[in-house]
């Protein structure tokens, strides 16, 4: 599996446990997984609802290798998209949790707080730590401000993935963002007010 996905280091069940940790999950009901790989994180916030919340959390995966689309399927998981950086949907989420490939965690973290600046909501995300440190183009600049201007709460964490089923030594950012809730207005309404207006505006 590992030779097949350069890019597949799953999340060690300490490191998931500890991202677990840092939400409020009495404001969550709807969760989104980017990158899911074969579902340790998906799995255990779907186990931590049930067990000690009492509720079933309404978790959507996003996986871009096919195999591990299959065993994420095959553990009742809902499976709603291959590629995030392409995903657009009208369905918000309370909360994105997330272990992006660490060649590209920029522009995943960053469609993250995107899709949360829209209606708000938290993003936890695992990133390489060099992203942050080295911010040597545009869009590692622009991360680093937006997480900036969000408040967010980051921790570097030492050989986080030594003790992982793939191992590697690399310097990990664990990332925490909440962004304010904005205010939902339906469609439908703000359809009916924009025709009131332009009817108003018409001249006898």
């Amino acid at each position: 599996m590992f030779n097949e996905n350069k890019n597949f280091y799953p999340t060690p069940e300490k490191l998931v446990n500890k991202m677990i940790s840092l939400v409020d999950w009495n404001k969550v009901e709807t969760v989104l997984e980017p990158s899911a790989g074969k579902g340790d994180i998906a799995e255990t916030v779907k186990k931590y609802g049930e067990k000690y919340q009492g509720v079933s959390f309404d978790i959507d995966c996003i996986e871009y290798d096919e195999n591990l689309r299959h065993i994420l399927t095959g553990k009742d998981l809902k499976v709603v998209h291959n590629d995030f950086l392409t995903y657009d949907t009208m369905k918000s989420y309370d909360l994105i949790i997330m272990n992006p490939p660490f060649e590209n965690g920029d522009k995943h973290i960053l469609k993250a707080l995107e899709m949360q600046e829209k209606n708000g909501g938290g993003v936890i995300c695992l990133l390489n730590a060099e992203t942050l440190k080295n911010p040597c183009n545009n869009r590692r600049l622009s991360l680093v401000e937006k997480l900036r201007e969000h408040g967010a709460d980051i921790e570097y964490i030492q050989n986080a993935f030594m003790e992982a089923e793939r191992k590697t030594n690399v310097e990990t950012a664990l990332i925490k963002v909440l962004i304010p809730q904005t205010e939902k207005e339906s469609f439908i309404l703000n359809n009916l007010r924009k025709a009131r207006e332009e009817r108003e505006c018409k001249p006898e």
